[in-house]
């Protein structure tokens, strides 16, 4: 699966649903979904055990191409499968010190979709670029 040739790590993913609300998937060892009511509410208003809700969910592994959460779960993103790609209009690390124009890591919903709170697009951050 293509990555970030500058990307260091996993810094998260975010993707906002049809209600405004955005669900962010934990930086780092990616281990939890947050969900913030939107953009002007910092605080978060949901949390859960991202394993728990999306087991084959990995941060770490280029090889995988997609993943799904359980239909029973009680996340937003309940029932939902994901295919991790790039998006060529995303460029999380075309910033002035880097200027790196590669497209970026996203996370497109293709299953389960329909659900209002389950975000189309999650835009993976790069740790660093």
């Amino acid at each position: 699966m293509p990555s970030l040739a500058l990307a260091s790590g996993y810094g998260g993913a975010s993707g906002k649903n049809k209600r405004g609300e955005i669900i962010h998937i934990g930086a780092d060892v990616a281990d939890t979904i947050y969900v913030q009511k939107n953009a002007k509410d910092h605080v978060w208003k949901e949390r859960y055990v991202l394993l728990d809700e999306c087991p084959s969910f990995r941060a770490d592994n280029e090889d995988v191409k997609q993943f799904s959460c359980r239909h029973d779960s009680r996340s937003p993103l309940a029932g939902t499968t994901y295919r991790v790609t790039t998006l060529k209009q995303y460029q999380p690390c075309n910033v002035p010190e880097f200027e790196d124009k590669s497209p970026g890591e996203v996370y497109v919903c293709i299953a389960g979709c329909h659900h209002r709170r389950a975000p189309a697009i999650f835009y993976v951050s790069p740790w660093e670029c």
